[in-house]
């Protein structure tokens, strides 16, 4: 099959295999003047829903004209109660930042006015009608002494796990309270971002560690410019400590973590209406409030994210795990760990781990078993996203789960580096799929968006790839899903981001299950923010 870059517009078409910046080492195929025809099609941007079921397709935009979903819903609260855990001077910066968040703040007219509009406060008044609570009782100042021998302490790998031991004991005596907080802010220093976070970069130079993840066929993480915690880009050096708190924290509460650069609002780091929005979405989520819903979805909805990790516990490298991520077309996210099994890369012909039919089963029926439990109703229609190609044998034990489930599909999902050129100056529209037969094709999950009047990206949109679409859905079905998952990303407000939520934080979800090492992990996805 033929990587092909397509133009949603009438007029030439130019398109390219590869990297925008590799076009004199890559072929160039144009299809102006060929007999070549390939359908293409543009989907409508799916639709958020707020308070009162009031509908707009941007989340910045719905919030502030209409409040969260859950301020007419069931779910409703009043109030979010916060804790903090950090080095005092950190804790203050904090509390600063929360009394910048309940008031209104005003856009920067050195930006765009759509893609960071201002931050209206999250408050006891419209929209949010919300307010953000913290007391004494749950600030938890580090002890001098513990921050001290983190400073002190020469090697990289011991000052995290100082920091994080240090972090944890208070989290727990929070967690004790009668009354305990909803989400603890982590707060941290300069000297403590230095040293815990920017420091990994020299650490992993000097020992060369190895990339231990599987997955040549996985999709590359996509760097998401709206993030809280600023812990979710590629080249972040803060995973070692924020895997391993996340990982501490799972049977205790929620966390948020803060950065210095991130409290303070230093250069590299994003306006503080933007900060707010993003900041906001994250702790609404971590707190059980329902930001907004996806409109126009089945109810009965469940979209499953398989992927696989190996256990820093286990004895043999070969071992892994399996990991479903499920997420509910009300927004309800799920982590499902499966059961371990041997899986030697060395010795099988696809590098990326397979599920035995009867692992496969096993795993769906957990996350089948969860869903019934969690929305009182078994799920009408399953979805299950991977980004390594099912085996007969993971077909058929998924499958075998999917007896009585009246709609599914088993979707393969890659990018290839395809680009795309369209007559003009824009890049091709958000929204654009291609079908190449068989109930695959592409979907430009990026791209132009009306709303926005612009392109919130710097390359050349490249699109997902459905490689495979086993099942009773049709490729605009499965594509109108993948629009919709990339909507409900409870860690920034952004209008929309690259990959759907089933696979976007696959491999941090399974790195903090590493970690972890438990069979039985916390339930919800909040943990795992």
């Amino acid at each position: 099959m033929m990587n092909a870059a397509i133009s949603p517009l009438p007029g030439s078409l130019k398109t390219t295999s590869g990297d925008a910046h590799e076009h004199e080492s890559k072929p160039i195929v144009l299809f102006t003047g060929q007999d070549v025809r390939l359908s293409c099609e543009y989907l409508q941007e799916p639709q958020l829903v707020f308070s009162d079921r009031h509908l707009c397709e941007d989340p910045k935009t719905g919030l502030a004209g209409f409040g969260p979903y859950s301020k007419s819903d069931v779910t409703r609260r009043t109030a979010i109660r916060i804790g903090i855990v950090g080095p005092g001077e950190a804790i203050d910066r904090a509390l600063t930042l929360i009394r910048q968040m309940s008031k209104p703040i005003a856009q920067s007219e050195k930006l765009d006015a759509m893609l960071h509009p201002s931050f209206p406060g999250i408050n006891s008044e419209e929209p949010f009608q919300i307010e953000m609570v913290t007391q004494e009782l749950w600030q938890r100042p580090l002890r001098v002494v513990d921050i001290a021998a983190v400073e002190n302490h020469p090697d990289f790998t011991v000052r995290v796990r100082l920091l994080v031991d240090a972090v944890i004991k208070e989290i727990r005596a929070l967690k004790q309270l009668d009354s305990a907080p909803d989400v603890i802010l982590i707060a941290m220093t300069e000297r403590l971002e230095e040293l815990c976070k920017v420091g990994i970069g020299v650490h992993d130079a000097e020992i060369a560690l190895a990339d231990d993840e599987d997955g040549p066929n996985d999709l590359p993480e996509a760097v998401i410019s709206e993030d809280p915690d600023n812990s979710l880009s590629v080249v972040d050096g803060s995973r070692s400590f924020r895997r391993s708190l996340k990982a501490q924290c799972l049977g205790l509460l929620p966390t948020q973590l803060l950065w210095h650069k991130t409290l303070v609002g230093s250069r590299g780091v994003q306006d503080l209406p933007t900060r707010a929005w993003n900041l906001s979405i994250a702790l609404l989520y971590k707190a059980g409030i329902v930001p907004w819903r996806l409109a126009d979805v089945m109810d009965g909805s469940c979209f499953v994210g398989i992927s696989f990790f190996h256990p820093e516990g286990a004895e043999r490298s070969s071992v892994r795990s399996s990991v479903a991520q499920a997420f509910t077309d009300r927004g309800e996210g799920f982590v499902l760990q499966g059961t371990r099994f041997d899986w030697d890369s060395r010795k099988e012909e696809d590098k990326s781990p397979h599920l035995s039919r009867e692992a496969a089963r096993d795993v769906l029926a957990k996350v089948l078993q969860t869903y019934g439990e969690q929305i009182q109703t078994a799920p009408r229609r399953v979805v299950i996203h991977k980004t390594s190609r099912y085996t007969e044998e993971e077909r058929l034990g998924f499958e075998d789960a999917l007896k009585g489930i009246p709609q599914y599909a088993l979707v393969t999902l890659s990018r290839h580096g395809t680009s795309c050129l369209r007559p003009g100056n824009k890049p091709v529209l958000r929204g654009t799929i291609v079908h190449f037969g068989e109930k695959k094709g592409l979907v430009f999950t990026i791209g132009y968006i009306p709303f926005l009047r612009c392109y919130p990206g710097f390359r050349i949109p490249q699109p997902l790839e459905v490689t495979e679409n086993w099942g009773s859905l049709s490729f605009h079905q499965v594509a109108t899903d993948l629009l919709r998952l990339t909507k409900l990303n409870w860690n920034t407000a952004a209008f929309s981001c690259v990959d759907p939520i089933t696979i976007a934080f696959s491999k941090r979800v399974g790195e903090i299950l590493k970690v972890a090492d438990i069979d039985n992990p916390a339930l919800h996805y909040r943990y795992y923010m």
